[in-house]
């Protein structure tokens, strides 16, 4: 079964057909690219926006 979940700041965002289709078909693309040695069942992504360290004090 098909699934997408997609959080932001910890809160479920609801997604019609059309963006939860493209999700899918564009990380399971990137997944499926890597030739990986088993089938993916299961894929966690997670990203962090936030200001960049700037290395100053």
């Amino acid at each position: 079964m098909k699934q997408v979940v997609i959080k932001v700041n910890g809160k479920d965002i609801r997604l019609k057909d059309f963006p939860k289709r493209v999700a899918y078909n564009v990380v399971f693309g990137l997944i499926k690219s890597l030739n990986l040695e088993e089938e993916p069942e299961d894929i966690v992504i997670y990203v962090r926006v936030g200001k960049e360290d700037s290395g100053s004090s």
